[in-house]
């Protein structure tokens, strides 16, 4: 063999092995002299649930409440008819007086004005308690049903909000048309 080529794999075959020693080296000194980082993510919960008071003649004190541990948007829709023997019998007159300084209409929504923290609660969505007087029932026998649907919404980013519901968020957080 020549001796020129067999310097030369002697020469490689020392630089392999002085790359090897050299990375397998490094590579214990860090793993023995480095600590473990655990990061623990926590997943953000929506969660929102209605809170009302009723007695079986007048619904007061309606309010959402974030249940979820972050920050949400929140609107609500009041669908009531008058019902005998369990059809709906005529549409109902909504005649409800909402308390406008903590909520906003717009289009069949009411939506709460601010972002809801976690574990708070709206403000009252009535002003005052609502009770149907005998006149306003439109056949003898009907009865009343009202539903109050509520939804909610993350808080961040705010373009979250406003492709769902197709409102604006400005830039103090209150949402409008």
């Amino acid at each position: 063999m020549n001796k020129k080529l067999s310097k030369t794999i002697v020469l490689l075959i020392a630089v392999v092995a002085l790359l090897a020693v050299s990375v397998s080296g490094t590579l214990a000194y860090l793993i023995t002299s480095t600590n473990s980082i655990v990061n623990v993510f926590t997943p953000a919960i929506e969660s929102t649930e209605i809170k009302e008071e009723f007695n079986g003649t007048s619904k007061s004190s309606v309010k959402i409440e974030n249940t979820g541990n972050i920050p949400v948007y929140v609107r609500v829709k009041v669908i009531a008819n008058w019902y005998k023997d369990g059809k709906i019998v005529a549409p109902w007159t909504d005649n409800v007086s909402y308390d406008m300084s903590n909520w906003t209409k717009i289009g069949d929504y009411y939506y709460y004005n601010d972002v809801l923290s976690a574990n708070s609660e709206t403000g009252n969505l009535f002003s005052r308690p609502y009770t149907y007087k005998q006149e306003d029932v439109p056949v003898e026998g009907a009865h009343l049903e009202m539903t109050i649907l509520h939804q909610s919404i993350q808080a961040e980013p705010t373009t979250a909000v406003q492709e769902a519901w197709k409102v604006t968020v400005g830039s103090d957080g209150t949402i409008s048309k």
